[in-house]
């Protein structure tokens, strides 16, 4: 089970990158767009350590991924150059991009998501990109609702790497929430949380099941649409406490309080 989660893990962290990079854009003033092609040495490696998980999961656990289909790693647009090569088109960065969030989508609804009822320590996982916003959602959860939390970096490391430390300490709750605030910039201006909370977020779905993930979301901040069909709360910049109301009604229900 550690390596799946590993492995969703990874997978996780490469669909943020194929989708940072489908979404470049190229060009100056009205002239914008995304770029249109990839070379082989700039995006490859998405598709090769991609199909190398894939295979992995599928040997693994065969009742679930069993059917998806292998990855091509080969660029799939000729070009005229000399000698003639090929490049990865956008459509095939996009349709590589759908292909791990099937991954998340298979994982999140089945039965497999997460443990049995009876096993679930009854914790939950906070995660969050740079703002303090999460200092206010930890103690309402521990003092308001009653439930224990973990936060990362609060956590002793015992020299384990992140995605060790992660795994580890996700294994101790059932449940996620995630802090999403506008930490970066991209270069069409629209702002995006950090990097390390979309890795995150497709790792908690696929470790407790779309329905044990909430989204504490900052207003005007972009949300992917893979992440659509989670429950998340809007609030201003700066004032999370505005979610509160729906995080308690959602952290009662899970748990039955």
């Amino acid at each position: 089970m550690a390596e799946i989660q590993a492995t969703l893990a990874k997978l996780a962290g490469l669909l943020k990158a194929i989708q940072n990079t489908a979404d470049e854009v190229v060009g100056r003033g009205d002239m914008k767009e995304p770029r249109r092609h990839h070379k082989r040495g700039d995006v490859g490696h998405y598709f090769e350590q991609t199909s190398k998980h894939v295979e992995t999961l599928r040997a693994a656990m065969p009742e679930l991924f069993g059917e998806l289909r292998k990855i091509d790693t080969e660029p799939d647009t000729p070009m005229a150059t000399d000698p003639p090569s090929n490049m990865y088109s956008r459509a095939q960065m996009l349709a590589l991009a759908r292909d791990i969030s099937q991954i998340f989508e298979i994982r999140a609804n089945s039965e497999l998501a997460a443990p049995a009822a009876a096993e679930r320590p009854r914790r939950v996982f906070i995660t969050h990109g740079n703002t303090e916003e999460w200092r206010k959602v930890q103690p309402f959860i521990e003092k308001d609702v009653r439930i224990e939390t973990i936060e990362l970096a609060q956590e002793y490391n015992g020299g384990q790497t992140i995605i060790e430390k992660l795994i580890a300490n996700a294994d101790r709750c059932d449940s996620a929430v995630i802090v999403w605030t506008g930490d970066d910039v991209d270069g069409a201006g629209v702002k995006r949380a950090r990097e390390n909370v979309m890795h995150e977020i497709g790792f908690f779905q696929g470790r407790y099941g779309r329905g044990r993930v909430i989204l504490l979301h900052e207003e005007g901040v972009n949300v992917p649409s893979n992440l659509y069909g989670l429950v998340y709360s809007p609030f201003p910049k700066g004032t999370v406490e505005a979610s509160f109301h729906l995080l308690q009604r959602e952290l009662t229900h899970l748990y039955g309080l």
